[in-house]
C-alpha cells in the first residue's frame, strides 16, 4: 500500500494545491508475549490509518487575475461529481456554462454552498477576501461589480481525511462552517506540498521494512520446523 501512496504523491508533484498522502507507518516490532513465556512469535506492528499532510505548499507568482492561493491554513469548499469537499486548488476559470470552476473542473461554491455563476464580463478577478469582482461588458473603465464570494473554511477542530475519491472531507461527513478569517493571495498559486526527497527516502525505508518482515517470517518458519523436529517420535 505504501508503495502505491509514494507513487501517487510523486505523480502529483506538479498538481496545484495537492496534499501529500501519508501512508501506514510501521511502529516497530512487538513480541506477542512477555519475556517469561515460551512464545517465540514476533510481528511488525502497523498503523494502517492513512492521512494527509496539511502543511502549506510554496506560493508561485502567476500574474493571472483568476489565480488565487490560500494564505497559510484554510480550504475552498468545492463540488465535484460527488459530495462537496475541501480543496486548496485556486487555478480558477469560468466554464462554458458560466460557472466558476477550478483546474480539476470542480465547481466553486459560495457561502450558501451553491454553485457560483458569473455574469458576462470584460474583466474578472478575485480579491483577498474571496470576492469575485467583474467589469461588465458595457461598463466604463474602472467600473466594477461584486457578483459573489467563494466559500472559504478553516476546517476548525474537525478531523479531515481523504475519501475514496481522493477528495478531502471531514470524517463525520459534515461541511465545516464558513470562515471569513481565511485570506487569499491574488495572482499566486500554491504548489503541491510533496517533498520529492522525503518521498524517495521513505520509499527506501519501506523496502527495508519489507525485507525485515520477510526475515521475521522466515525465522518463524525455521523455529516451527525446529520445534516440530524435537516433537517427532524417534523411529
Amino acid at each position: 500500500m505504501n508503495r502505491a501512496i509514494r507513487s501517487n504523491n510523486l505523480a502529483n508533484l506538479n498538481v496545484t494545491g495537492f496534499r501529500t498522502d501519508i501512508g501506514a507507518k510501521s511502529v516497530g516490532t512487538a513480541f506477542l508475549s512477555t519475556m517469561e513465556s515460551l512464545e517465540t512469535r514476533a510481528l511488525s506492528v502497523r498503523n494502517d490509518k492513512t492521512q494527509f499532510s496539511s502543511d502549506p505548499g510554496a506560493l508561485s507568482v502567476t500574474d493571472s487575475l483568476m489565480d488565487v492561493a490560500i494564505r497559510d491554513r484554510g480550504y475552498f469548499i468545492v463540488k465535484g461529481p460527488n459530495e462537496p469537499s475541501l480543496s486548496r486548488r485556486g487555478d480558477l476559470r469560468v466554464d462554458a456554462n458560466g460557472f466558476l470552476t477550478n483546474g480539476a473542473s470542480q465547481t466553486m461554491l459560495d457561502g450558501n454552498l451553491q454553485p457560483i455563476q458569473v455574469p458576462p464580463h470584460r474583466v474578472i478577478k478575485i480579491s483577498d477576501d474571496g470576492d469575485i469582482i467583474i467589469t461588465p461588458p458595457n461598463a466604463a473603465d474602472g467600473e466594477t461589480q461584486v457578483v459573489g464570494r467563494v466559500a472559504l473554511t478553516l476546517g476548525g477542530d474537525i478531523e479531515l481525511a481523504k475519501a475514496d475519491d481522493g477528495e478531502i472531507r471531514p470524517i463525520d461527513g459534515s461541511i465545516p462552517p464558513i470562515d471569513d478569517d481565511v485570506k487569499l493571495v491574488p495572482e499566486h498559486l500554491e504548489t503541491s506540498n510533496v517533498n520529492i526527497t522525503e518521498q524517495l527516502v521513505l520509499s527506501i525505508e519501506d523496502q527495508r521494512q519489507y525485507e525485515i518482515n520477510i526475515k521475521l517470517i522466515n525465522s518463524a518458519a525455521e523455529v516451527d520446523e525446529g520445534g516440530a523436529t524435537l516433537l517427532r517420535m524417534p523411529n
